[in-house]
């Protein structure tokens, strides 16, 4: 009897510790075209999915959110500086296959922050999410801005700096650095275990 309530008690305690989500920004099909005219840093790309499906394997397996994005630009300057890599509609705006979907949650928007979706802000807030980790494209730009909009609604961020993609590595290193000094915690995905209680 006293080891069920002693369980039951460490249970309870564990559950009502920070709640984590991970979001998967933007790792659409033509971002990761090395033939798009806006695309990741192509000698880059295997080693981002494969930090990128263990992080999502990672939060799958332990019964944790994983919630992902697509952009969807509707504004015609946007798109034609970029190609119409994500113009609405378009084909290959769809997460990339080679990308692990743990659920069918995907949000949209047409901005970089992910706070913009507003389904999206209130999702975190019904999952009761208060530390955020953060994966995907591009570095400079969603994943950057998603951070500062993270840390100016105070929630703990984490960048898995392995799991984000950019357009090169100088890029990346400054969007890093940037999100450092603005109180995100980088990290890598081997670290994830170590940080985080899998099973309660």
């Amino acid at each position: 009897m006293a080891t069920t309530i002693t369980t039951l008690h460490t249970t309870a305690i564990a559950q009502a510790a920070n709640k984590k989500a991970l979001l998967v920004i933007d790792v659409q099909e033509n971002l990761l075209n090395p033939h798009s005219a806006m695309h990741m840093d192509s000698a880059a790309i295997p080693g981002f999915l494969y930090n990128l499906n263990r992080a999502i394997h990672y939060f799958e397996e332990n019964h944790l959110p994983v919630i992902y994005t697509v952009n969807e630009w509707t504004n015609p300057v946007l798109n034609m500086l970029t190609g119409n890599v994500c113009k609405k509609g378009r084909k290959g705006t769809g997460i990339d296959k080679r990308v692990c979907l743990a659920n069918d949650r995907v949000y949209h928007k047409s901005k970089t922050s992910a706070f913009s979706n507003k389904d999206l802000a209130g999702k975190l807030r019904e999952y009761a999410v208060t530390d955020l980790y953060v994966t995907g494209l591009f570095a400079e730009y969603c994943v950057k801005g998603t951070a500062k909009t993270a840390v100016k609604n105070d929630y703990k961020v984490f960048i898995l700096e392995d799991a984000i993609g950019s357009k090169s590595n100088a890029k990346k290193l400054k969007a890093v650095n940037y999100c450092k000094s603005i109180g995100s915690t980088i990290l890598q995905t081997d670290q994830l275990v170590g940080l985080i209680a899998w099973r309660y």
